[in-house]
């Protein structure tokens, strides 16, 4: 019995052993691929990659193009682990946040991935505890870490709080600071209600006082009446971290919910729309002007909140236009930017996403996915790029027929 349990042992081995052979010779023999520059600073591209599948003879790879070259990443253990490890990897590699581990590693020890603040002064962390006292919990608490920069000095200080409702998440959107004031914008998901609601804690930045505690109602309840119907209040923050900035905008929406399964799909039908600022300074609210929700048919639309400015860019397969509003100066431009898919000489343009300072646009040209690089701040294009195949001319039509590069990701740590 021995010798035949043996003999399975050795043959499971042996299978095995050769599935890894040809499982690393097939990842070997795959083809290469780059981001390759058709106009402009090849630098711009640094932060994006392709991403979607290569699909072979007989099987499919998950694949990521970019500039320094393709990566295959299939569902094997190595790339499971390396996810997890890797989950908050690229926080870390923040420019800002590289730089503030560097400047004050015990400081930075132990945070987690929201909630800093950095100017010239001031280095501030704001963390929220649920505090679980069974199953359910009305108990929450503010941390608040301040870092004086000139003195190096450290000042932990805690607040606990009891909710008239049970809570089911809270998190740091946002954290600012206004003079000797620690503002903190806070999301809470309470369990009678899918969507998060807002508050902003006014903590002193020396004694860590609470001063004031502000609920953000300006736009009505969160709650909708209508079985098919919901609502949904976002903030739209800064796309850098520890940027100082005066407002915070906001998006509500109504939509119409139906019983498909997807969840994007779900909640697709926008019934309604407005956009608020909200001051820290001075603590006011304000409905930004109809013009800024006014939307093109057959559009889409991505929001970014950077520079004291709300920027909207709204695009179909033709056309991007990007529109800018100041709460400061209660200004709101229309169009300043406008990018064609004739002016990146390509078929069409299939998504754009912001970056800092800049508009990332995806694009297809006869079946070649490419990106585009936009400065958001004056309109110029920056960068023109495609993928190509690394290797024989010859062999090139067909290797690139094979890439399905549909998404893209930015990664904007990694620029220098």
């Amino acid at each position: 019995m021995r010798r035949y349990w043996l003999s399975i042992v050795i043959a499971v081995i042996a299978v095995s052993g050769i599935g890894t052979y040809y499982t690393y010779g097939k990842q070997n023999h795959l083809p290469e691929y780059k981001l390759e520059t058709i106009q402009g600073d090849p630098k711009e591209a640094a932060a994006v990659s392709l991403t979607g599948a290569y699909y072979g003879n007989m099987s499919s790879e998950f694949l990521k193009v970019n500039a320094a070259g393709s990566e295959y990443g299939g569902l094997n253990m190595k790339n499971i682990r390396l996810g997890i490890t890797d989950a908050n990897s690229w926080f870390y590699n923040l420019p800002g946040i590289k730089q503030l581990i560097n400047d004050h590693k015990s400081f930075m020890r132990g945070k987690q991935n929201s909630g800093f603040y950095r100017d010239k002064e001031w280095v501030i962390y704001a963390d929220t505890v649920l505090e679980n006292t069974g199953l359910k919990s009305r108990f929450s608490a503010l941390q608040l870490s301040v870092l004086n920069e000139a003195t190096e000095k450290i000042s932990e200080f805690e607040l606990s709080f009891e909710r008239e409702r049970e809570l089911r998440y809270l998190n740091i959107v946002d954290v600012q600071r206004v003079d000797e004031e620690v503002h903190i914008l806070v999301g809470t998901f309470y369990t009678d209600n899918p969507q998060s609601e807002y508050e902003v804690f006014v903590m002193d930045i020396t004694s860590g006082k609470l001063l004031r505690n502000e609920k953000l109602e300006s736009w009505g309840s969160t709650k909708s009446d209508q079985k098919e119907e919901q609502i949904q209040v976002s903030a739209i923050t800064t796309n850098r971290f520890l940027t100082p900035a005066d407002n915070v905008y906001f998006i509500f929406k109504k939509v119409k919910v139906n019983d498909r399964m997807d969840e994007a799909a779900r909640y697709a039908e926008k019934l309604s729309e407005k956009f608020y600022s909200y001051s820290y300074r001075t603590g006011l609210m304000i409905e930004l002007p109809e013009m800024v929700r006014e939307q093109a048919a057959n559009t889409e639309r991505v929001h970014s909140g950077q520079n004291e400015y709300l920027y909207v860019a709204e695009y179909d397969t033709d056309h991007v236009a990007i529109s800018r509003y100041s709460a400061e100066n209660q200004k709101y431009e229309h169009a300043y930017v406008s990018v064609s898919a004739e002016q990146l000489g390509v078929n069409e343009i299939k998504k754009v996403q912001f970056g800092f300072n800049r508009l990332y646009i995806l694009f297809n040209q006869a079946g070649i996915p490419g990106t585009a690089v936009v400065d958001i701040t004056n309109g110029k294009l920056l960068f023109i790029g495609s993928a190509a195949f690394v290797g024989d001319k010859e062999q090139a039509k067909d290797q690139l027929k094979k890439l399905h590069l549909l998404n893209f990701e930015i990664n904007e740590s990694i620029i220098k």
